[in-house]
């Protein structure tokens, strides 16, 4: 026997649920365009990895003639550009030609702040791959990354030369984009010399010595990175203000800064690790220096921001690191033998936290 149609019934202390807004998709339309944000991504992914944009640069072009400088198959890539078109990247003109948008102007190589880099890791294999490991790090709390590679985010980039240049460009990328909000957002005129710990190629450093013509810097990183950090410094003409110094802060930081920035490096790290390397940037500064972390911070509650959808991110590809609010970053400082001072908001979504010596215990 068929059943009928099922009720619905409710209480009355229930309340119906709203409808949705004209202005946006139904619910069902809407969860559909969140499932194909994989799919998207990929696509762009290629897009910025084969040069396309790059390629219009000079103006509309054709699948077939955007193919040979690319190195890809034109009717294959007409369809990809087709599919893009429909959420923007590029524009389809007459004559199955395609034109560049100001989302796909943002992928060319050679404009200020370009998104290339970022684009293209996100669907590389090494870095996609864990993703699909979500389930089971919900499941154990382990990292993805560890399971699905077989060893930890940093060890794997040592073994794996080409995915470890695309990610040192890729966080090349973000720190340009950060140094704009960080170097307008503090004020850095109290200082006589910042150390960067962890400071990869040298970008962030850069623009701040840049900025401050009275300033020293000090750029330390493991001696891979170091190596890649020359023509950064260089371009910015603040070689003979910043000294390179390799090393790796498991162990120690250099001394004589009186201010250590930390730009997404504690975020990697559990809490154990994390306070030690705070420890040892306390060690290695006097008493009237300070640390200086750039990092997302949490809100508390039920505020949105996208650092819950980061600390998707460092949950997956890290054993332990996490995206964390003010009250968990004062922990860390105390721990440290430092006290939270004030958290001075960036222009995008990265906040600088400042603490000085002085536990609250």
């Amino acid at each position: 026997m068929t059943e009928g149609p099922r009720r619905v019934t409710m209480s009355v202390d229930e309340t119906p649920a709203p409808a949705a807004s004209p202005t946006e998709p139904p619910p069902a339309v809407a969860l559909h365009q969140l499932t194909r944000g994989a799919l998207v991504a990929q696509a762009v992914s290629v897009f910025a990895r084969l040069g396309v944009a790059d390629a219009l640069a000079t103006g509309p072009r054709d699948a077939e003639e955007i193919a040979e400088p690319t190195g890809a198959h034109g009717p294959t890539l007409y369809r990809l550009l087709r599919a893009l078109s429909v959420v923007g990247v590029v524009v389809e003109l007459e004559d199955r030609r395609f034109a560049l948008t100001p989302f796909s102007e943002m992928l060319r190589s050679d404009v200020p702040g370009s998104l290339r880099d970022r684009a293209t890791i996100i669907g590389l294999p090494f870095y996609r791959d864990p993703w699909t490991g979500l389930y089971e790090t919900i499941q154990t709390g382990e990292s993805a990354f560890d399971r699905v590679h077989g060893m930890k985010h940093f060890d794997y980039l040592a073994e794996h030369h080409e995915d470890a240049v695309v990610f040192d460009a890729a966080m090349a990328s973000i720190s340009t984009t950060m140094s704009v909000s960080i170097v307008q957002a503090y004020d850095f005129t109290p200082f006589s010399t910042v150390v960067d710990v962890g400071g990869g190629r040298g970008g962030l450093l850069a623009a701040i010595l840049a900025a401050n013509p009275h300033l020293q810097g000090v750029l330390f990183d493991k001696p891979a990175v170091i190596a890649g950090a020359e023509e950064v410094i260089a371009s910015a003409q603040v070689v003979d203000r910043c000294k390179m110094v390799s090393g790796d802060f498991a162990d120690s930081v250099p001394e004589g800064g009186d201010a250590y920035l930390l730009s997404n490096v504690i975020h990697n790290w559990d809490d154990d690790h994390a306070a030690q390397i705070l420890e040892r940037c306390r060690a290695a500064m006097a008493d009237t220096g300070c640390v200086l972390l750039a990092e997302l911070v949490l809100p508390e509650g039920a505020a949105p921001s996208m650092a819950k959808l980061a600390d998707l991110g460092m949950m997956i590809m890290t054993s332990g690191g996490r995206e964390r609010t003010e009250a968990e970053y004062r922990a860390l400082f105390d721990r440290a033998g430092l006290r939270l001072t004030r958290i001075v908001p960036g222009n995008g979504p990265v906040s600088l936290l400042e603490a000085v010596p002085g536990s609250l215990s």
